[in-house]
């Protein structure tokens, strides 16, 4: 998991407490803190809509006009932030220390953008939202947009003297895409985004220090084995001979203070599960001989260990008999199957592409590239029947749930508009956007 959801919180909330704020628009004096907040908002937008919605922006006009923004509306948006905003001037404040006051919430608002952007932009994209789950995306661009150019707004209210024309049209139709894109997101259920995921290259060891850090601990151990440019068969072999202690002492878990309903389930389950770890042993057994002279991704290798260190020390205090030890391991039993999944694809990615060798018959050959006959394969499709068939026995998890408000709940339409009412006679002008 990223940082993003928690990177974006504060981004929204930073921009919250700024829009109900005018004085932070009004005795705000560095322009250029001003403006590079601003742009950095833009280019947040900007990023994120291309990402999620690349193609939308390809059927509006360079210049959008009202029958755009109702026929395509993410992609008027879109094509309305592909401009930088205007830079703005700011006039000086009489109060110095208001005026760095002001001035410190624009820097933390650039601040709070730039990470935001920098999380996104670095994190898996195959972990982005797709399909409906992009709605919830969206939402949050649009709310961004619409209390940025509120902001605009107010900034060109306290700081008359600059392109004003330009600044409040530019404004003021970002301002009307994205409620209008707002609107048509939540107009239906936002099924909450699965937290974004590391890109493989920046996937790190995690820390083990206690029963708890478990279960997170053996699905980065997964991903790591899965995502790693290259792992020997000597590696292969290690790592499977330090995950093998881990599936027994779950079995032990499972039949240290079952539930007298579950008891019968559970020892049956645990049987499997030891059962599992020798056919493990097999593909250990199968994968000890062969070589491979490419590099080993050693990070693997790091998480592995801390893991073993964690169940060292757990060996002899008996750790699995009060209720929440029991509900870790229960949740600890997806992920170790899954481990089992990641070493048979990295065995057979070995395979494939001709980087494992194993010793040669003939005298003009020393080594050779391993055959798809060899005795490997077919202890790597075992142990991939075998962890699957126990997969299925387990309930499928309920899926992660950042505990974030997004961005959309944060800057709720309320918090922008408190003085926009219905006026009395239709007739004379309405309020201002």
């Amino acid at each position: 998991m990223t940082q993003y959801e928690a990177d974006v919180n504060r981004l929204a909330t930073q921009l919250a407490a700024m829009v109900t704020a005018p004085g932070v628009a009004a005795t705000a004096s560095d322009a250029d803190t001003v403006n590079r907040a601003r742009l950095g908002l833009r280019q947040w937008c900007r990023q994120l809509l291309n990402d999620i919605t690349p193609a939308q922006h390809t059927h509006v006009a360079a210049e959008p006009r009202l029958a755009d923004l109702a026929v395509h509306p993410v992609g008027t948006l879109q094509n309305l932030l592909v401009a930088d905003p205007a830079p703005l001037r700011l006039r000086d404040h009489k109060d110095t220390a208001s005026a760095e006051m002001a001035n410190r919430d624009w820097v933390r608002l650039g601040h709070e953008a730039e990470l935001a952007t920098h999380s996104w932009a670095t994190a898996d994209p195959a972990s982005r939202p797709k399909g409906e789950r992009a709605w919830s995306t969206v939402a949050d661009v649009a709310a961004v947009a619409e209390t940025t150019a509120v902001l605009d707004r107010q900034l060109i209210d306290q700081h008359p003297g600059n392109d004003a024309e330009r600044v409040l049209r530019d404004s003021a139709e970002v301002g009307v895409a994205a409620q209008h894109v707002r609107r048509i997101a939540t107009s239906g259920p936002l099924p909450p985004p699965q937290p974004l995921q590391s890109a493989p290259h920046r996937l790190q060891p995690i820390p083990v220090p206690t029963l708890q850090h478990l279960p997170d601990a053996l699905t980065n151990l997964g991903r790591l084995v899965t995502t790693a440019p290259h792992l020997r068969p000597r590696a292969v072999a290690s790592l499977i001979g330090t995950h093998i202690p881990t599936l027994e002492m779950l079995a032990d878990a499972l039949t240290a203070k079952p539930p007298p309903a579950q008891r019968a389930g559970r020892r049956r389950f645990a049987a499997a599960l030891r059962a599992h770890g020798d056919t493990l042993s097999n593909l250990r057994v199968a994968a000890r001989p062969l070589r491979s002279i490419d590099m080993d991704d050693r990070r693997p290798t790091v998480q592995a260990q801390a893991i073993t260190e964690l169940m060292t020390r757990l060996r002899d205090r008996e750790p699995w008999t009060d209720p929440q030890s029991q509900q870790i391991a229960l949740a600890s039993l997806l992920p170790a199957l899954a481990v089992t999944l990641a070493f048979a694809k990295a065995a057979m990615a070995g395979v494939r592409a001709g980087r494992w060798f194993e010793p040669a018959d003939g005298r003009l050959l020393r080594w050779r590239k391993v055959s798809h006959e060899h005795p490997v394969t077919e202890a790597v499709e075992l142990a991939i029947a075998h962890a699957r068939g126990l997969m299925g026995q387990l309930p499928r998890p309920t899926p992660a749930r950042s505990p974030f408000r997004s961005p959309h709940e944060v800057l709720a339409p309320q918090l922008l508009y408190t003085e926009r009412i219905r006026p009395p006679d239709p007739t004379t002008p309405a309020p201002a956007l």
